[in-house]
């Protein structure tokens, strides 16, 4: 991505139960490195009002599709959290003359016609589909402890219940949706950032992303949620990132 860092948009895309906010922290530090900075909620997700009974991945490709023509014009490179990381290819395929990179931080990476629930560690996939039924909308949403310990454990608790009010139910339907295009699918450059310490995708389910996006992973020492967690090493990482060749 070399040579772009300069002048393309780096447009924020969040994971699951998240929205534009939690780059609150992340995006001045950007911009103080003089990187233009966007970020997006996408559907039913932080200030999004769309219900979320019947959203998929779809949706979310076109939220960001949506964001990139919003930016008014150079190119742009979109950066994925978490569940974040599945439209990424589709979106980018949709505005090849605009996005010039991708990169995923702690992030899916789909090939064309696989899902996102099949990408989550068998033993938590049978409480997704639990939480999406009781929820009444086909969402889901972890109790304060679990979200705690996947998410954000470097946080004391006082300031990870503060987190916690702000998360939003995760519509269900973006993971049953098989990809229309795969990361296979797309020519721009990438790269993949991975937590040490993430519970949510250890280590050697984030290797894994991030051969399957066929780059080394950016190793950083944190959590799932480094943007809440330690926002400072995660934009070092993500200038990192820019630096890597195509």
């Amino acid at each position: 991505m070399s040579g772009v860092e300069t002048t393309a948009t780096l447009l924020l895309v969040h994971g699951g139960s998240h929205g534009a906010w939690c780059w609150d922290q992340v995006a001045p530090l950007l911009r103080q490195r003089g990187l233009p900075v966007a970020a997006v909620d996408l559907p039913g997700s932080g200030a999004d009002p769309t219900p979320r009974t019947h959203l998929n991945l779809d949706d979310s490709v076109q939220r960001i599709v949506e964001a990139i023509d919003g930016i008014p014009s150079g190119p742009v490179i979109l950066i994925g959290h978490s569940l974040g990381g599945m439209p990424l290819p589709e979106a980018a395929a949709a505005r090849p003359d605009r996005v010039v990179g991708l990169v995923f931080v702690a992030a899916v990476v789909l090939n064309a016609g696989e899902r996102g629930i099949d990408q989550i560690p068998e033993d938590r996939r049978p409480s997704y589909f639990t939480m999406a039924e009781a929820s009444g909308e086909n969402s889901l949403l972890p109790g304060f402890h679990e979200a705690w310990r996947r998410f954000f454990s470097s946080l004391a608790e006082g300031d990870a219940r503060a987190v916690y009010t702000r998360l939003t139910p995760q519509p269900l339907g973006p993971y049953l949706q098989p990809a229309r295009v795969g990361i296979e699918d797309v020519t721009c450059p990438r790269a993949y950032v991975l937590m040490e310490q993430d519970v949510t995708f250890p280590v050697p389910v984030a290797e894994a992303f991030a051969a399957k996006a066929g780059v080394t992973p950016i190793r950083v020492a944190g959590d799932h949620c480094l943007m809440l967690t330690d926002p400072r090493a995660l934009a070092t990482a993500l200038e990192a990132a820019l630096r890597v060749p195509g």
